[in-house]
């Protein structure tokens, strides 16, 4: 534009000068400029997690500064003849901290949801003499767009202190709560409780099969084992912290998108 860099703006996707805004510049195309003269554009950084305030497991590792929750519900339909389930709609909530891109957390989210649907219902790890039984897709049965839900997504900002412009991660977070809340719907809807991934059919079956036979109702481990687990460390939060704790009124209101028989939180 042949004019001082201290007279131009950036703004609405534009570089226009700053005296005269109708003459400017598109930034897509200030980028292409920008590239085919000096070639591509790029920054480097570093960033080190703050200190670890409390032992518990993993936390030698160190790698994140701050970690999500989320909360799943999951309506399913049951077939007690087949021992068929089949998923219908999901509700999830993610603490993602801030939206940086809100329509890229939302494909992350739901990602995280079929990957929690398809260990829930299909996906199962069975090795044989060292080898796995399902080796190819063939066998390694996954959600297609058949059998994937619809997705209803909240996203829940508070702000972490650490993370960039206080956003957090949106990525394996969302599974977690999935599989138990398929089970607990599963529960609901049958009155059996699959303590086994994948709920298959033929595990709600067998359960069903229990149930009438006066058996406990369930498939999976008995009891728990018998082990001892050590009293939990309890560390309150750093004070630097608590300025960033939001508070309940910064929520919104749960009422208004769960709509589940099976839930659960993380």
């Amino acid at each position: 534009m042949e004019v001082p860099i201290d007279s131009l703006g950036a703004a609405n996707r534009r570089i226009y000068l700053l005296d005269d805004p109708s003459r400017f510049i598109p930034f897509d195309q200030a980028v292409q400029l920008a590239e085919a003269r000096h070639g591509q554009l790029a920054a480097s950084g570093s960033y080190t997690p703050p200190k670890i305030y409390a032992p518990y497991k993993g936390s030698t590792v160190g790698p994140s500064p701050s970690y999500t929750f989320s909360a799943a519900a999951v309506e399913v339909t049951c077939d007690p003849e087949t021992g068929e389930v089949r998923a219908d709609k999901v509700w999830i909530a993610h603490d993602i901290g801030r939206a940086i891109n809100p329509r890229l957390v939302e494909g992350q989210v739901e990602g995280g949801v079929y990957m929690g649907l398809g260990e829930a219902l299909m996906e199962e790890q069975v090795f044989r003499r060292g080898l796995h039984k399902l080796p190819s897709m063939l066998e390694y049965k996954s959600l297609s767009a058949l059998e994937m839900p619809e997705v209803e997504t909240v996203l829940v900002e508070s702000l972490d202190p650490e993370g960039p412009f206080g956003a957090k991660e949106a990525g394996q977070g969302p599974l977690l709560p999935v599989p138990p809340a398929v089970a607990n719907a599963v529960h609901d809807a049958l009155g059996v409780r699959i303590d086994e991934l994948p709920i298959t059919p033929d595990r709600v079956l067998k359960a069903l099969e229990r149930q009438r036979e006066g058996k406990a109702p369930r498939v999976g481990p008995e009891r728990v084992p018998s082990v001892h687990f050590p009293e939990p460390i309890r560390v309150e939060p750093p004070e630097e912290w608590r300025a960033g704790i939001p508070g309940p009124g910064d929520y919104p209101d749960p009422a208004s998108y769960t709509k589940s028989v099976g839930g659960s939180g993380r």
